[in-house]
Order: C-alpha cells, then structure tokens, then sequence
C-alpha cells in the first residue's frame, strides 16, 4: 500500500508541472512548509493531517448521511450533501492526489443517491473538461519550441523593472480580457505568459545575488494568483464575461420581464470590478507576498543576452504562434462572428481544432516530428481535468436531487427579517456554495431561490437575483470553484492551502463591496426599490 500510495503522489506531482517541468523541493513540517507551501516527495504513507482527513471524510457522511436530523430531506438528497462534504474534507487535508479523491462521486452518487452510474462518469467528460485539455495542448506547444520564453522577454522588456508594476499589470490585462472572453479561455491564454515571466523575474533575481528562495518563490505565486484572480473578478464586468451573468439576465427576462443591457449592468459592474482590482492588487503586492526587492537591476543586460540565445524565430516557433494566434481570435470572436456561421460553435470545438493543429503540422527538424507528439499527453495534468469532474458529477447530484430546493426552505426561514439581512444571507450563501459547486450550478439553484425569498419579503427581487449571481461568480478558495482556479492550481506553484489562505481574505473583500454596491449603488441604475430599513 505503501508503495502505491507513493505512486500516486509522484503522479499527481507531476500532473502539476504542466508549463514549467521544474519542481521546486522544500523541507516541510506537517505537510506543507509554512514558508513556501510547496509539498515534497512523500516519505511516509500519511502526515497527522491526512491521517485526521481520511478518519474525519467517512465520519462526517455517516453523520450527514445516518445521524443527524434534516428534515424535509430526503435520502437522495442527504447523499449528495454528505458526499460533497466527504470530498472537501478530502479535497482540503489532501489526504489523497486530488484526482483520485475527485473520483469518490462515482462511487457515492450511484449507491447513497438517485443520481446513475452513467450519469455521473459522464461528467468527467464534460465539454469543459475538452477546453481544458485543448488549452493545456497549446501550453505544452509553447513551452516546447520556447515561445513562452520569447513572449515573457519582451512583456519584461515593455514592463520594465518594477516587479509590483508587472503584478498589477498581469492582472489588468487578464482583467479586461476576461471581460470579452470567457474565463477559462483567458486563464488559459496567460498562464503559459504569466509563468515563463515568473521564471525569467528569478533568473534575474539569481543574477543579481542575494535574494532569498522564499523571495523568489513569492514573486512565481504573486504573478499566478494575479492571472486567476484577474480572469475571475474582470468575467463579471460584462454579460458575457462569466456565466452566472448571462443566467441572470436570462431568468431575469423570462420570469420578471426585465431586460439587463449589455451597458446598464457594466454602468453597475464595472465600477465594482475595479474597486475589486485595486484591492486584490493591493492584497497581493502588500499583503500576501510582500517583496523585499522593488527593482532588479541589470535587466537590460539579461534580456540582451536571453534575446541572442534564443535567436531569431524558428518555423516551429512561427506556426505555434500562428495557431496560438488563430485560437485566441476565434475565442474572442466567437459570440460576435462565428455563431450561425459555423454550426455549434464553442469555446471547447476552438481549444480541441487549435490542439489536433499542433499534433498535425509537421517540423522541419528532419526527423517526421510534429509540432506535438503522443509523449506531451505524458505531461497533461489529469488530476485537474478529474477534479473539475468530480465537481459536475456534484452538479448532476443538485439537480437530480431535492437538496437545493430543501435548502431553498432553509432560507425562507429569513421571511419577516429586514431586506438587508436576506440581502447578506444570500450573498454569503451564493460566495460559500460557489466554492465546492461549479459557479454555473450555483446560480441556477439560486437564483429562483433568491426570487421566492425577495417575493417573500416584499421587495424587488432583481437585486437580490443580482447579488446571488455575483457572488456565485467570484470563487476564490479551491480550485473546483472556477476553471481559472483549477488552471492556476495545475501549474504546480500553489498548493491547495495556498489557494485557501489568500481567497480567504480577498471572499471577505468580495462579500461587503457586492453587499454595499447591490445597496446602494444597483437601484440608482435599475430602479429597483430596495427595503427602507437597514439593520
């Protein structure tokens, strides 16, 4: 058992390393070093905190499941919830690899729910799972031909030497390209950047001598959670930057009559997206990963010298950049170009085209070698691709079951408080949800929730409808939460308690300005009567 278990941890590693293949080691003390947070090569079957996990998981569906009283639920429904509680618990204390604890629902759903064995190993091959594995492709063809590095020199070069500057400015750029573009695809767009960048930043840091390892390391995670956090706050500037918003207006239409406007909602988001910018910004540089060093030194010299190692673009270079190209256009172009031109027309067929490209363009090394071949399948990080699975068989679990209209009673329990409270209740509900279900099936149980509960009160339900929506959208804590979280987890830099520990902080942000702008802000734009009490 020993051995497989080692097995497994080394695979899960290794999965990890999609972009960089360069594993950083580090001592630890209970299974994470508090300085770094990087895990290191198991050296014993279970650390005190997994063993803890791997008692604490079981126990707690057994008490969910058997023992304590939830009435109205029924017993499909106590399933589901006592087997999302199983896999977080096991999630969180790492007690296994993440993609095998993600297997646990198709185990747990069939035989404790309602919910099918088809039904649930299908939703490991749900079409974001194929916008996954496109993108990781053309992240392992850059990182190939050592496009990456070439684009990383020159935003270095643009930039300049300020590290906060070129933190900030990861995020902003992510931030306004996931406005247009979905989420995912913008993660999927920068990290291979993001993280070249970061490696490049430590060369220079090691030339300069005198930085310490941990200096270095807060430069790789500050530059990642940037890419994340950006592509997740800046999605929910626009109707399309996320879908939680396009449920929101959909719904609103169809069962309140009101039509939200492509410019009315960014009137209200955007102005609330860049208080949020400005304050994860704030978070990361000052906060989270403080830096010592402000400036490097020697740049200019250290790109000179980068710039004539890698020399002039190769033709390999210049094909993956034209497909790299090809598929960030039709990504951004999508919903105003290609539908009703090209039938079906995803953000999922563009990843798989630009993928099956790279497999099928040949190199002119001489050798009958293709852009990609079947050892870069070796370095796809399947762990990832089986965690956001495991978090759709979950979603199967909500709708299949009666545990979102059973909590949806749950909260009319608020009937006769003060809007204001209902308003804080479903905005804390929506950004915790959010967390263990994909964002997408957190607004669609809510939603119609949030309309009873607002029906219930006697208020307006758009902004309640809003506030639910938003806060499902804005998922910082664990990688399940969002395909950008699951992206930046896959690079390997940060752990599951990294991810925990810095969303922790910027979901608390997150809940008072969606509380305060859905308050004060949203009725001036939408005319929406909000209660007149205020607690």
């Amino acid at each position: 058992m020993k051995k497989v278990n080692n097995y497994l941890w080394e695979s899960h590693n290794r999965s990890k390393e999609m972009l960089t293949m360069k594993r950083l080691r580090m001592l630890f003390t209970g299974g994470i070093n508090n300085e770094t947070g990087l895990r290191p090569e198991i050296g014993k079957t279970y650390s005190l905190t997994q063993f803890l996990g791997l008692i604490l998981g079981p126990l707690l569906f057994i008490l969910i499941y058997w023992v304590f009283p939830l009435e109205g639920l029924s017993e499909a429904g106590r399933g589901v919830l006592a087997t999302i509680t199983w896999v977080a618990t096991w999630w969180i204390l790492e007690v296994l690899p993440l993609g095998i604890t993600s297997l646990l629902p198709i185990i747990l759903l069939p035989i404790f729910t309602n919910v099918t064995g088809k039904e649930a190993a299908t939703s490991y091959a749900d079409p974001l799972n194929f916008l996954f594995l496109g993108g990781f492709a053309i992240a392992l063809a850059l990182e190939r031909w050592r496009l990456h590095e070439r684009i990383a020199i020159t935003v270095i070069s643009l930039v300049g030497t300020s590290l906060s500057g070129l933190i900030i400015g990861f995020m902003l750029a992510t931030g306004f390209l996931s406005m247009w573009v979905s989420n995912t695809a913008t993660a999927l767009l920068m990290i291979p950047i993001g993280t070249a960048i970061a490696s490049k930043v430590i060369e220079l840091m090691r030339e300069e001598e005198g930085h310490s390892e941990l200096e270095e390391i807060k430069v790789q995670k500050s530059i990642i959670f940037a890419i994340g956090f950006g592509a997740t706050i800046g999605g929910s500037a626009t109707l399309i930057g996320t879908p939680t918003n396009l449920i929101l207006a959909g719904l609103s239409k169809e069962l309140l009559g009101i039509d939200i406007s492509f410019a009315r909602w960014m009137l209200f988001a955007v102005p609330l997206i860049s208080l949020l910018m400005i304050c994860a910004s704030f978070y990361l540089t000052r906060i989270a990963y403080p830096l010592k060093v402000k400036k490097l030194s020697g740049s200019v010299a250290f790109i000179e010298q980068t710039r004539k190692d890698l020399g002039p673009m190769s033709y390999e270079e210049k094909m993956v950049s034209l497909i790299f190209i090809l598929t960030a256009f039709f990504w951004i172009s999508r919903s105003f170009l290609w539908v009703g031109v090209i039938p079906g027309i995803s953000d999922t067929m563009i990843a798989i085209a630009g993928a099956i490209l790279l497999y099928l363009v040949p190199t002119k090394r001489g050798d009958n070698g293709r852009l990609l071949d079947g050892s870069s399948l070796k370095k796809m990080p399947w762990d990832v691709l089986l965690l956001v699975g495991g978090g759709m068989a979950i979603a199967v679990g909500f709708a299949k079951t009666d545990l979102s209209s059973w909590a949806g009673d749950q909260l009319l329990a608020l009937r006769g408080t003060s809007y204001f409270l209902v308003l804080c209740s479903m905005t804390i509900i929506s950004i915790l949800m959010t967390q263990v279900t994909p964002n997408t099936a957190t607004g669609t149980i809510l939603l119609p929730i949030a309309i009873t509960l607002a029906v219930a009160t006697d208020a307006h339900p758009l902004p309640l409808m809003a506030a639910s929506a938003l806060g499902a959208g804005f998922a910082y804590m664990m990688p399940i939460s969002t395909p950008s979280n699951a992206i930046i987890f896959a690079t390997g830099k940060i752990t599951f308690r990294d991810m925990l520990s810095k969303g922790t902080f910027l979901t608390i942000v997150t809940l008072f300005l969606i509380i305060l702008f859905i308050y004060l802000l949203f009725p001036l734009i939408f005319e929406a009567d909000l209660a007149a009490e205020l607690i």
